[in-house]
C-alpha cells in the first residue's frame, strides 16, 4: 500500500501538469486566433480603403470625362447657333430681294403699259 500512494501523487501531479499544459495551449492557441482575426479585419480594411480609392478615382476620371463632353457639346451648340443665325439672316435677305423683285416687275408692268398706251396715242 505504501507505493500505491506515491504512485496516486504522482498520477495527480501529471493530471495537474496536463490541465495546466492544456490550458495554456489554448490561452495561446487563443491568442494566435484573435491575431489572425485582427490581422484578417486589418488586410479586410486595406482592401476595402484601396477598392475604395480605385472607385473613387474611376469616379473622378468619369466626371472629368462628362464635364469635357459638355464642354465639347456646348460649344457645337454655339457653333451650331451662329450658323442657324446665318442661315436666318440669308432667308431674311432673300424675303427682301423677293419682295423687291415683286416691285420692279410691277413697276416693269406699268411702264410697259404706259408705253402701249403712248404707242396707242401716237398711232391715232
Amino acid at each position: 500500500m505504501i507505493s500505491v500512494i506515491p504512485a496516486i501523487i504522482s498520477a495527480a501531479a501529471a493530471i495537474i501538469v496536463c490541465l495546466i499544459n492544456n490550458h495554456l495551449q489554448r490561452k495561446r492557441d487563443e491568442s494566435k486566433r484573435a491575431a489572425e482575426k485582427e490581422q484578417q479585419q486589418a488586410d479586410l480594411k486595406a482592401d476595402l480603403t484601396a477598392h475604395l480609392e480605385e472607385v473613387i478615382a474611376n469616379q473622378n476620371e468619369s466626371t472629368s470625362q462628362i464635364h469635357n463632353e459638355i464642354e465639347m457639346i456646348r460649344y457645337q451648340l454655339s457653333e451650331l447657333a451662329k450658323h442657324v443665325d446665318k442661315h436666318n439672316n440669308v432667308i431674311e435677305r432673300t424675303y427682301e430681294l423677293e419682295k423687291r423683285t415683286e416691285l420692279q416687275e410691277e413697276k416693269i408692268k406699268v411702264a410697259n403699259h404706259r408705253l402701249s398706251d403712248l404707242e396707242k396715242a401716237v398711232d391715232q
